[in-house]
């Protein structure tokens, strides 16, 4: 408890949060080479996040709306401006990175895919579309279907 001493309550929850989806990846016994494994490598798993849920440094919630396999994209949601589409700010997580949270944006996918296997599909899916793109029909997040 010494630890969370002078740390926000929102900074506070943020840490446990990602203490708990660390956890959740720890086979047995807490081991520090198996957490630095897990930190440093991709998780094998179609459940980046199992808690389907994250909150922001701001305080607002991300609630879970869809997945491929190779990352999660979370919906801010926003208590004070009306849903339109506009308003919508979009996060995401990744098979790389299961414990960060960063913002949908063209910059933050190259830099978490660079290196990786997926980095030439997200590189010609992003010539062709902004990171953010919905199907017309499905209103599904197009950067799902790679």
């Amino acid at each position: 408890m010494k630890n969370f001493e002078g740390m926000s309550k929102i900074d506070s929850f943020d840490l446990i949060h990602k203490m708990e989806i660390l956890l959740y990846y720890i086979n047995g016994p807490v081991n520090i080479d198996e957490i630095k494994n897990i930190i440093t490598s991709e998780v094998n798993s179609e459940e980046i996040d199992p808690f389907y849920f994250s909150i922001l440094p701001s305080g607002n919630f991300c609630e879970f709306i869809g997945s491929n396999g190779v990352i999660h994209i979370y919906k801010e949601v926003n208590k004070f401006l009306p849903d339109w589409q506009i308003f919508n700010n979009y996060h995401f997580k990744s098979k790389y990175f299961p414990l960060e949270l960063k913002k949908l944006t063209r910059k933050n996918l190259l830099q978490s895919f660079e290196g990786k296997p997926y980095q030439e599909k997200i590189k010609n899916f992003l010539k062709k579309n902004k990171a953010s793109k919905k199907d017309t029909i499905t209103n599904k997040m197009l950067l799902l279907n790679l």
